[in-house]
């Protein structure tokens, strides 16, 4: 009798089934990170690639080599940034949010998107009051920028402009970003933050804008498109929010 109930005992305490629910939203909390750092870590990397091959073929002077040293130095950091959160949430660690200055992450974001392309037609115009500071996890929101103007870039091959305004309401904050682009293709407006939808391009994994909304929403905030000639997006946060209530 004794051997039967420590037998149960055993049983019980190595249920997979009990492990499983505990580790379940860690897992997939790993998975949708890593699929996003998959994502994220192509336009660095790019920006490395690109800039070393100009370093080795190109006989460059002191000042063009400091600019591409630059750029190969900063896409560094945002490969270290992207493996850092992903290592982080590996180990079940939860992101603290810190209070940011707005203008400071789209202003980041801004310039990482500018260094890693070739399109250099395209005015970023920024209006951001100064002081709009809000709790943010500061490398996941700019990686939200990054990617919203990032595609506006690349949207304009021939040159245009994006607008960035932001204002500050009561209780939240509003970004608006729009460019002078084509737009956003009719077919796939309806689906637009949906996993693995994408237009025109051809290497594109469809997951920049389901990732973005992802951080968003897990901000406690919401994205969308509103119309406009070209793309609108608009970004909603909560000034406000407890700092403890943002998830992974």
């Amino acid at each position: 009798m004794p051997k039967q109930q420590m037998s149960e005992t055993s049983d019980s305490s190595s249920d997979p089934t009990c492990v499983n629910e505990g580790s379940q939203e860690a897992l997939s909390r790993v998975g949708l990170l890593s699929a996003s750092t998959l994502h994220d870590l192509r336009n660095p990397l790019g920006a490395i690639y690109a800039a070393s091959e100009m370093l080795i073929q190109v006989d460059a002077g002191p000042t063009q080599v400091k600019r591409l040293a630059t750029n190969i130095y900063r896409a560094a950091g945002r490969m270290r940034k992207l493996l850092a959160d992903l290592s982080s949430v590996a180990r079940g660690d939860r992101p603290t949010p810190e209070i940011c200055d707005i203008g400071e992450v789209i202003a980041a974001a801004s310039d990482a998107a500018s260094a890693n392309t070739n399109n250099h037609n395209v005015q970023i115009l920024v209006k951001v009051p100064e002081g709009i500071e809000l709790p943010l996890i500061r490398s996941r929101m700019e990686r939200v920028f990054f990617n919203l103007i990032a595609n506006a870039l690349e949207a304009m091959p021939a040159g245009g402009q994006l607008h960035v305004v932001c204002r500050r309401a009561t209780s939240y904050v509003q970004i608006e970003l729009e460019d002078t682009g084509p737009g956003i293709p009719r077919g796939i407006r309806d689906r637009l933050f949906e996993p693995f939808v994408t237009a025109g391009k051809p290497n594109g994994l469809g997951l920049g804008l389901a990732f973005s909304r992802h951080t968003v929403l897990n901000h406690g905030g919401d994205i969308w498109t509103e119309p406009a000639t070209g793309a609108r997006f608009v970004i909603r946060p909560p000034l406000n929010r407890a700092k403890s209530s943002v998830d992974n």
